[in-house]
């Protein structure tokens, strides 16, 4: 096989804050963050990828919220680095940084700051406010919907406004983005409004089996060797790349085809029974435009409207599919996508076909199978590696999963060969 990735190159206190400080692709267009941003958006992709095994989804969604300004949501079970990517992203980026791990028992003092005594005895109702959301630049609220309402009605202005009430005036907040997540989607309908202003949705599951050996790997030398996370970028350079997503934006809906195509995809959706609110509409092109800017294109392509709808358009796992589905029938992807899943699966099926009947067929069978399983691989690195000569820089999720089975592949026809002798 290959070298390695021959396609993709690829806890504070509840409350306390401190400085946050990562990463791999950005599409331009002028006027834009100068070549030295991009690099460091580069970087800040590539540290996370290096650091959290198969997370390249929700890598990519992170990035998306901070360089957008949209908040997010990581839905999925414990245990599957939620918090743990959202803190490694904060230490990444030379920002005020808060986290707070939600109850139903948190009060918003927690969150916005206690009341100034001194000030309640002069008659003013104020906060005090250091060290706590108002101040942050970016923001991680984990397991959100446990919160109660008085907190989610306080975080529905600052989602909206970047504001909050204090000392009878309101504060601008300087946040940048805010995270959240949650190990299920809320189903209580008080719950509804929030989780719609929720734009970016991530749904995290455990990494497959082909990537194991390597989870297995980084997973030791993270918790054994303390990584690098010194800042690869700043706050203000972040909120340059916000500029050049809104422009972006506006190129999005400046092009007629792209618009019709937006159109059309939303018309999907609502007949696979998946409606967007108006609000979530419109958000769909600012994301689109922040994963343009970080698939590095020159202008606007329908894959960016694609990455847009897998992370806007859902409202639970199970609406992944129709997504997909309905990209697929609008042909928002430059890359055949399909072809790669079939492919993928096809390579899975023999995989695991020809290791469960390794005790029970004949030697002849099993050297008839062994060779259809080398053709299937050989079929898969040449689609990886033509795919990795295109002038396409974006690498979709398929790819990564086709290229993870190769791996383990690979390392079976190793195994087979040293048996046998033979290569």
């Amino acid at each position: 096989m290959p070298s390695p990735d021959p396609v993709i190159k690829p806890d504070p206190r509840p409350g306390e804050p401190r400085p946050a400080g990562a990463g791999a692709g950005a599409r331009q267009t002028a006027p834009q963050p100068s070549r030295v941003r991009l690099d460091s958006l580069n970087e800040l992709r590539a540290k996370l990828a290096d650091m959290f095994v198969g997370r390249e989804q929700e890598i990519d969604a992170v990035v998306a919220s901070l360089i957008s300004g949209e908040p997010a949501i990581l839905v999925g079970p414990p245990g599957t680095a939620k918090t743990a990517l959202v803190e490694a992203l904060a230490r990444l980026v030379n920002a005020r940084y808060f986290y707070y791990l939600l109850t139903r028992f948190t009060e918003p003092d927690e969150l916005l700051g206690p009341l100034d005594i001194r000030a309640l005895r002069e008659g003013r109702y104020a906060r005090v406010t250091a060290g706590r959301l108002p101040e942050a630049e970016i923001a991680f609220l984990d397991e959100i919907f446990k919160a109660g309402s008085a907190i989610r009605n306080t975080l529905l202005d600052i989602i909206l406004y970047r504001r909050f009430l204090n000392d009878g005036a309101y504060v601008r907040l300087p946040l940048i983005t805010l995270y959240t997540a949650s190990n299920e989607v809320s189903t209580d309908a008080e719950d509804q409004a929030f989780y719609d202003r929720l734009t970016i949705r991530c749904f995290v599951k455990y990494v497959e089996p082909a990537l194991w050996e390597e989870l297995l790997v980084k997973g030791t030398k993270l918790a054994t060797e303390p990584a690098d996370l010194s800042p690869v970028m700043t706050a203000d350079q972040v909120r340059e790349y916000k500029e050049a997503v809104d422009r972006r934006a506006t190129e999005i809906l400046a092009d007629p085809d792209l618009r019709s195509k937006i159109v059309a995809a939303l018309a999907e959706l609502k007949g696979r029974n998946l409606e967007l609110s108006d609000r979530r509409k419109v958000k769909l092109v600012v994301v689109a435009a922040a994963y343009s800017i970080l698939n590095a294109e020159q202008k606007p392509t329908v894959d960016s409207i694609a990455d847009a709808l897998e992370v806007t358009a859902v409202h639970n796992e199970d609406d992944r599919r129709k997504v997909e589905e309905a990209i697929m029938a609008l042909k928002l992807r430059t890359v055949d996508v399909m072809k790669i899943v079939t492919l993928k699966e096809e390579l899975r099926r023999a995989y695991e076909g020809l290791k469960a009947s390794a005790d029970s067929t004949s030697l002849g069978d099993y050297m008839r199978q062994l060779d259809a399983l080398k053709a299937l691989y050989i079929r898969a690195v040449n689609e990886l590696e033509a795919l990795s000569r295109s002038q396409n820089r974006r690498i979709p999720r398929e790819a990564r999963e086709l290229y993870a089975v190769a791996a383990e592949v690979y390392r079976f026809l190793e195994e087979q060969a040293r048996r046998f002798s033979v290569r």
